[in-house]
């Protein structure tokens, strides 16, 4: 059997209908328009906001949520909102679109129940086959390399740290800073220094605004 066979045997038998999530309206009417011009979608939603996701989903009228995950105007964002959407629509496939960089956010969203990471520089017309993709194979996580769609177990980066990299991301988590987390720990300022470099280049981040993004899901509750 073709793989596409498989995917119109996997297929619904109406059309992939679609729910977006995205606080940027610029960003979501490029996408939404795109959609709507393919016979296989229906846009069943364009909301801003997660209540108003969740009070459309409610319905069950739909396959796919395409949701942003970071949303400043939310109480709940990034990994705790996949959770929630995974928990409470058990059926929803979810394909996250998102600012944040691959290599920051997959492992976050694998973890946390979606089907799919996206960057919003993905080209439409991949995110149109990651949507179809997910429906084909709902239990595979599915990322764009090389200019594909292809299924991807993304491994947890914090596996690779050390315990001593680990208690200063938890005080730098906590909001503190080297110099604070040196006193705390009564080490240097530079031995600090060196262990945050250390993990944050084996956390593959290259600034303090993807360490802050990993620090977040990691060490937030």
């Amino acid at each position: 059997m073709t793989p596409r066979q498989v995917f119109l045997l996997s297929r619904p038998r109406h059309r992939i209908r679609i729910a977006v999530l995205d606080d940027h309206p610029i960003v979501a009417l490029g996408v939404t328009t795109y959609l709507r011009d393919h016979t296989d979608f229906e846009l069943v939603a364009n909301v801003t906001a997660i209540d108003d996701l969740f009070a459309v989903l409610e319905g069950g009228d739909c396959d796919v949520a395409l949701v942003d995950f970071y949303l400043p105007g939310d109480q709940a964002d990034g990994g705790s909102f996949v959770k929630r959407l995974r928990t409470e629509v058990p059926p929803i496939s979810i394909v996250v679109l998102s600012a944040a960089r691959a290599s920051d956010a997959e492992c976050i969203c694998h973890r946390s129940g979606a089907n799919a990471f996206l960057e919003k520089s993905t080209p439409l017309p991949m995110i149109a086959e990651t949507i179809r993709r997910v429906i084909a194979a709902p239990r595979k996580f599915h990322v764009v390399r090389d200019g594909k769609v292809q299924p991807y177990v993304p491994h947890p980066r914090e596996d690779n740290l050390s315990a001593a990299e680990i208690e200063i991301l938890r005080h730098i988590a906590d909001g503190f800073s080297v110099t604070q987390t040196a006193a705390l720990l009564a080490r240097s300022k530079k031995t600090v220094s060196t262990h945050k470099r250390s993990a944050m280049r084996k956390l593959r981040v290259s600034d303090d605004l993807g360490l802050a993004l990993f620090l977040k899901e990691k060490f937030r509750y």
